[in-house]
């Protein structure tokens, strides 16, 4: 009767044991991670480790191919895409695979792949908001004038399908150049599916599904969302389950001839009652500890099925609450302080905040991790968030550190020394659209050509040849500075060996340089921290922003520039 639970450093798995070791079905825990959470708990009884699923898929395969052919264990569990994915693709056509909890391959594929949800959904009468199909960057810019803002911008696959099966997540654009960039970055992973914007709750069937037909389900309400914009849930409740929603969902599982376990997730406008189809989730989901404590046991079920038994339902109970803890707090810490884009979500009161965490003391409540009856996890899982929480103040101690040794070596007298072995200076930020942009315009108009110093600019944008932002071309043009023969270049190990230094817009640069090479951050100056004011040591990026902003940035750039002629000038002079 020995179950093998994968994916053993997850909450899910953690809810799985508990559901089906407390019955008595004995569990091997097993995980690429050491120590995996679901190992301490009370119901495991062993642990076993594995190779990477991610990073070494035809390892881990072989692992699990030598675990079937050694012992005999009922059923293998896979809890999230990690495993499941290698596994469906490995073993579909194997005597094994009836031994496996995942679905057929084909069905599986259809939900990972966005696209094929997308036309599964348009078949299945499911609505879907305006979407759109993106396999490359020629595309994503032939399109560009169909699309409205805010976009939603989600790749292909959760877990991209090149060999290094790189997570990925869902993305928002609010403009042509930050869908640009978002878009170009993500699409060197696969294709993307961009959707416009709707607002609403989310709210997902849990089910379990034979051959198809749904036996089991149950409904959840997201209460909190971690990050605020949308993402996974860190406290929900359940609630009765939406006739409406529930019959979209058994026309999708029809369709698929769905078998086992899954989420069919989607978002509704709380005052029209409008909804759209986010995506199907074909394995364990993240809030499946609420549906257990509601007395949905879906892993219980899912055992029933595989086995052969009769699958066991009954109401389950609404107004029950759980929570993430660890999401949480990161929860209520992004609500002190506002750390989400008001265009995609309206903060709540920190006091409205301070009411729900309180209600971890209210009877129908529980967490993922903690439980009375089985502590160890719940200890450990505390123990892991002081220990975050203790490695981010450090970070931010480092991070501190590393801000203010970069503006110490930025000051006047060394820049000083540097520009007497100096010729070639680089201007750098993020586009080359703005900022660095107009630094060397500046430089080429105010600087005198002695012959000895050159100037250029470049981005860490990935597509070159943009013009100048026509707002910071515009403010430049009043002042009798040129922008409009300026195109913007991407930063290259060329252009890091040609500069003898690099004035960058903000710290962070510095460590993007440094992806180039350490001899590149080691040329690496703020040119802000120079001539400005000391709290205008980093200059922000403008783009988008209201023109009081650009206008800022141009007056902080223009007194920087004046500093840079003052030495160069000085030194000539010398």
């Amino acid at each position: 009767m020995t179950i093998l639970l994968l994916d053993g450093d997850t909450l899910p798995a953690l809810a799985i044991t508990r559901s089906l070791g407390s019955r008595g079905i004995p569990v091997v825990v097993a995980s690429h991670q050491q120590n995996p959470i679901a190992g301490y708990s009370r119901y495991a009884s062993s642990i076993l480790d594995y190779p990477n699923p991610l990073l070494a898929p035809d390892d881990f395969v072989r692992w699990l191919e030598d675990q079937l052919t050694d012992h005999q264990y009922q059923l293998v569990i896979p809890a999230t895409e990690r495993t499941l994915v290698p596994i469906a693709r490995h073993f579909h056509n194997s005597s094994h695979y009836n031994r496996i909890a995942a679905p057929e391959l084909d069905a599986l594929e259809t939900v990972l792949d966005k696209s094929r949800t997308a036309l599964l959904a348009r078949q299945c009468d499911a609505p879907l908001p305006a979407s759109w199909d993106i396999t490359g960057i020629e595309a994503l810019q032939s399109a560009l004038s169909e699309f409205s803002y805010p976009m939603v911008i989600k790749p292909g696959r959760s877990i991209s399908d090149n060999s290094l099966r790189t997570p990925l997540s869902v993305r928002y654009a609010h403009s042509e150049e930050e869908l640009i960039k978002v878009g170009t970055e993500l699409l060197q992973h696969g294709h993307l599916v961009l959707q416009a914007y709707f607002s609403g709750i989310g709210k997902g069937i849990e089910l379990i599904a034979n051959r198809g037909e749904i036996v089991s389900a149950f409904q959840h309400q997201r209460l909190h969302e971690m990050p605020l914009s949308g993402g996974g849930s860190s406290y929900r409740k359940s609630v009765n389950v939406d006739p409406v929603l529930l019959d979209v969902s058994a026309r999708l599982i029809k369709q698929l001839n769905w078998h086992g376990v899954a989420m069919v997730e989607f978002k509704q406008n709380p005052e029209s009652g409008e909804f759209i189809l986010i995506e199907i989730n074909g394995r364990f989901w993240g809030s499946l500890p609420l549906a257990v404590a509601a007395g949905a046991d879906f892993p219980h079920q899912l055992y029933q099925l595989y086995t052969a038994q009769p699958i066991e339902t009954k109401p389950y109970q609404t107004e029950i609450y759980c929570r993430k803890l660890s999401s949480d707090l990161r929860w209520l810490e992004a609500v002190a302080r506002k750390d989400a884009d008001p265009r995609l979500v309206t903060i709540p009161a920190l006091s409205e905040a301070m009411k729900d965490l309180l209600k971890v003391f209210f009877p129908r409540h529980y967490f993922d991790a903690q439980s009375l009856s089985d502590l160890k996890p719940g200890l450990v899982d505390l123990w892991q968030i002081v220990r975050s929480y203790t490695d981010r103040l450090s970070g931010v101690y480092r991070e501190k550190q590393f801000r203010n040794g970069i503006i110490r070596r930025s000051r006047y007298s060394l820049v000083s020394d540097r520009l007497s072995t100096a010729s070639h200076i680089l201007f750098l930020c993020y586009g080359n659209i703005n900022r660095s942009a107009v630094a060397q315009a500046l430089a080429e108009k105010n600087i005198p050509d002695t012959g000895r110093y050159f100037f250029k600019s470049a981005g860490f944008h990935p597509l070159g040849n943009r013009p100048a932002d026509p707002r910071m071309a515009a403010i430049a043009a009043a002042e009798g500075v040129p922008m409009n023969h300026l195109r913007s270049s991407v930063l290259s190990t060329e252009l890091t060996e040609w500069a003898d230094i690099i004035f960058v817009m903000e710290a962070d640069h510095v460590k993007q340089l440094a992806t180039f090479s350490q001899a590149a951050a080691d040329k690496a100056l703020l040119l802000g921290g120079l001539f400005a004011d000391q709290s205008a040591a980093e200059i922000p990026d403008p783009y988008n922003k209201p023109q009081p902003v650009y206008q800022s940035v141009y007056r902080t750039i223009d007194q920087c520039i004046s500093g840079l002629s003052k030495l160069i000038c000085g030194r000539h002079n010398n």
